[in-house]
């Protein structure tokens, strides 16, 4: 276990090498005047803007200037494009509510313990063991919304990204139903708009026969240069396939990897702070519909006591 510590970065470590971080940095374009100069042009744009009231807070504005490499035109539109996306999201979850005590049973997001050699986070999403016949999409994707809420706001996440895999045992007729293109739509332009991140790769597996009808509606709504990111791996190569992309030494033994299950962490954990983190940036946006932001509780109050 030793070795392992000494070739990985734990997730949770900001001691990251001096030189790695740099370099990191320059891939971006950041320093510390330019990152200095970016948050008082983006600051500047943003207090300017007349139907929207934004959020101004140095981790927020990060968000989107590291993941636009410094652009501050970008970054504003990438803003503008949140904020926007922040009105669906609010439709969407007009009639959703989702007790706390059912809300604590979603386990289907996890992180590995230990980052990948580019020190991007090792994200694990087990699509298919939500069981759609208990739980609604909205439901779901209200947990997702809470969990990459949080991993943006790492910087060390919105410096190296992300390598995402998804697991697709369990998926079945309730998930596709669940899963329309309305809702597939609603979650790409969400994580893309709302929650920007650098995504390094997407790595697909146990994927059944009954996927390739719902990744074809998925695939088409991802930009290209995501579409050529995304490797779906077969199911009977012994995991050689995902270990040529993802170190055996990180995964958990499900994927032929060294680590326990239970070491994994979870990306649902403390809800209840989760809910509160996401409510307070959900609150920022425009100005006509802020009343209903403040006022939006899908995780119900009652099991919060």
């Amino acid at each position: 276990m030793e070795d392992l510590r000494t070739k990985f970065v734990r997730y949770e470590s900001s001691e990251i090498e001096e030189s790695d971080l740099l370099a990191a940095k320059k891939e971006i374009g950041e320093s510390d005047e330019i990152r200095t100069e970016c948050l008082q042009q983006l600051r500047k744009e943003l207090q300017n803007l007349k139907d929207i009231d934004p959020c101004l807070e140095e981790a927020f504005l990060l968000r989107f200037l590291r993941v636009s490499k410094f652009s501050v035109p970008k970054a504003l539109q990438r803003i503008q494009k949140g904020y926007n996306q922040q009105e669906k999201i609010l439709n969407a979850f007009k009639k959703c509510t989702l007790t706390l005590r059912k809300a604590k049973k979603l386990n289907h997001l996890l992180v590995s313990p230990y980052r990948m050699k580019n020190n991007s986070f090792l994200f694990i999403g087990l699509a298919g063991i939500v069981d759609h016949s208990k739980y609604s999409y909205m439901e779901r994707f209200y947990s997702e919304l809470l969990a990459m809420n949080k991993l943006v706001d790492n910087p060390i996440n919105q410096i190296y990204g992300a390598t995402l895999l998804i697991d697709y045992t369990g998926f079945n007729i309730h998930s596709i139903l669940a899963t329309t293109p309305g809702n597939a739509l609603l979650f790409v332009e969400t994580l893309l708009n709302m929650f920007p991140i650098r995504n390094k790769e997407c790595h697909i597996v146990n994927a059944p026969s009954i996927f390739t009808s719902f990744f074809k509606i998925f695939y088409p709504l991802l930009p290209k240069k995501i579409q050529n990111r995304i490797f779906v791996h077969p199911n009977n190569d012994n995991w050689k396939s995902l270990h040529a992309h993802i170190p055996a030494e990180i995964l958990p033994e499900e994927y032929g990897g060294e680590l326990r299950h239970e070491s994994l962490l979870r990306a649902l954990e403390n809800f209840e702070e989760l809910d509160e983190q996401f409510l307070e940036k959900f609150a920022y946006g425009h100005k006509n519909t802020q009343h209903r932001r403040k006022n939006l509780r899908v995780i119900t109050v009652e099991d919060k006591k």
